[in-house]
């Protein structure tokens, strides 16, 4: 069974540009079928307590939801990986970050060149096109959002 995502479109904000800027928010074409995300904030105030609200919607004649919407405690989940979904994602973008310390957080913190290699996972996801929206929560304010679009095929023919 082959897998393979390809990101198609990303879109990253800050809504309070005097805690945290977004330097960085692109795609860039390896090839046909490979594209790299690319992310790059910085923190101008360090982060003590931090929220991950994480929603995956699918498209079907416009974006659904699909599965489930979670809300954790980024900082709790950095000292520990406890939450199963969350720690695909962050096990995907681990090898392309310097985002592998807890909390306080303060500083450049950035993704270089991520491709998601699925090869190795065994997901449960339909062949499909999806939207992965994260808000990052501070002070029960969302301060900065990332919209990944993505397409996901899965040949469960070949081998």
């Amino acid at each position: 069974m082959k897998a393979t995502v390809k990101f198609t479109n990303i879109k990253c904000g800050s809504y309070n540009e005097t805690l945290v800027k977004v330097e960085q928010c692109r795609l860039r074409a390896i090839s046909r079928s490979k594209t790299v995300l690319n992310i790059a904030l910085n923190l101008l105030v360090p982060v003590n307590n931090m929220k991950l609200h994480w929603q995956t919607k699918v498209w079907g004649n416009g974006y659904k939801p699909w599965l489930a919407e979670y809300k954790i405690d980024f900082c709790a989940f950095l000292r520990r990986a406890n939450h199963p979904a969350v720690k695909i994602l962050y096990d995907a973008f681990k090898p392309f970050t310097n985002l592998n310390h807890t909390c306080p957080l303060v500083g450049n913190i950035y993704v270089k060149d991520m491709f998601w290699d699925v090869s190795n996972y065994t997901l449960p996801m339909p062949t499909g096109d999806y939207l992965i929206i994260l808000n990052w929560v501070t002070s029960n304010k969302t301060r900065v959002f990332t919209n990944v679009y993505l397409s996901f095929k899965q040949d469960l023919i070949s081998d």
